[in-house]
């Protein structure tokens, strides 16, 4: 495989990512259900899956 063609694969633990998040909205003074939240997260991944963005990868 030439280094053109590697793609650097993160992974993210979600719950951290929701704890973060939770935490940044408490400091603005806001709140949000986990529902909510996970729902714009829904809609944010669908989005940049659509641009090309991010990708789904076999394990």
């Amino acid at each position: 495989m030439a280094d053109q063609d590697k793609q650097e694969v993160q992974v993210l633990d979600f719950e951290e990512l929701l704890v973060f998040i939770e935490k940044r909205l408490e400091s603005a003074g806001m709140k949000a259900s986990r529902d909510v939240i996970v729902t714009i997260l829904q809609a944010e991944e669908a989005f940049l899956m659509e641009k090309g963005v991010l990708v789904e990868i076999d394990e």
